[in-house]
């Protein structure tokens, strides 16, 4: 079993999901974890999602107004208190039950682990997997020997929460270059994938896909002569 783990679980206007989410991650997580915890970060939803998190036993960060996902997750990752952290959406579109194979190579001796989702044809448009195959490209290109960086992961904390260039979705791939570059075991795990039942995503849409070019840009300018600096 991990020694400590944070359940962290993002959420925007969750309401029809998030409560199901959070039981799966206090079953799930228990039987990974002695010391477990389950933070939850409502990033200005305008529905019931944070009251209904509340029923629950876990820690809640709250965002006054929408602040986007890497605001969420950077603030969660922050908060986080076990040595190890599980990154989980709210959508369901990922079974909590990923987490058993995750933890075992962590327990194996990875540092990082991603769960890498093999179904992404059958489930995403081909507008989405044009923009997730350039992800992981420009991920891989720049130092990381795992792909799909966008999706669930299970990572010793201060390899999450660590000073960055990217402000915003490349973010959660540049943790992963990062944790590579600085010598960390990345190993990828293979994780269903479901389409989303409920809600609304936003990763795709022209402004996040073009901030996400630019931060990549800049990342790979800090990578290779010091500047910008991570911060």
């Amino acid at each position: 079993m991990l020694p400590s783990l944070s359940i962290v679980i993002p959420a925007y206007n969750e309401e029809g999901s998030i409560g199901a989410t959070i039981e799966d991650a206090l079953r799930v997580g228990a039987g990974a974890s002695g010391e477990l915890e389950v933070v939850v970060c409502d990033d200005g939803s305008a529905d019931a999602t944070a009251a209904i998190a509340r029923r629950y036993p876990v820690r809640l960060v709250e965002h006054a107004q929408n602040r986007g996902i890497e605001a969420s997750m950077r603030d969660l990752y922050r908060a986080a208190r076990g040595a190890w952290v599980f990154l989980m959406s709210a959508d369901r579109q990922w079974p909590m039950e990923a987490l058993v194979p995750m933890a075992a190579a962590a327990e194996a001796g990875a540092d990082f682990v991603i769960g890498v989702r093999g179904n992404k044809r059958e489930v995403y448009t081909p507008y989405r997997r044009a923009l997730s195959w350039t992800y992981e490209r420009i991920v891989r290109a720049l130092g990381a020997p795992g792909g799909d960086p966008g999706s669930i992961k299970l990572a010793r904390r201060e390899l999450l929460d660590r000073p960055l260039v990217a402000a915003g979705v490349f973010a959660e791939g540049e943790r992963v270059i990062r944790a590579a570059r600085g010598g960390a075991r990345v190993v990828e795990v293979p994780v269903p994938f479901h389409r989303r039942a409920r809600g609304q995503a936003t990763g795709a849409r022209p402004r996040v896909v073009a901030r996400a070019l630019a931060d990549a840009a800049r990342v790979a300018a800090s990578l290779t002569i010091g500047r910008p600096r991570a911060r």
